[in-house]
């Protein structure tokens, strides 16, 4: 990765796009695990997968998330007369 500001904040930009998309897929699987609960129809290991898809998936958008989060920081203090990162 480069350390000019200019790509690191495109990175940031990429992985918040990322993350948003995770957070969308965690709603889909929301929606999927109501219709299955309302159906009753559903065998158990079928439920439990969504459930554990949409864990996952609502875990990776918050660390993604926060990836970017990390990276905007970091392009901040790497611009011209930018602060040293706080710890």
């Amino acid at each position: 990765m480069s350390a000019v500001p200019e790509d690191i904040a495109g990175h940031a930009a990429v992985l918040r796009e990322d993350a948003l998309a995770l957070s969308e897929c965690a709603e889909r699987l929301r929606a999927i695990e109501a219709r299955l609960e309302e159906a009753g129809a559903a065998p158990p290991w079928l439920r439990d997968s969504v459930r554990a898809h949409l864990a996952a998936c609502a875990m990776a958008s918050a660390d993604v998330a926060e990836a970017a989060a990390w990276l905007r920081r970091y392009a901040a203090v790497t611009l011209p007369g930018g602060r040293s990162a706080r710890r």
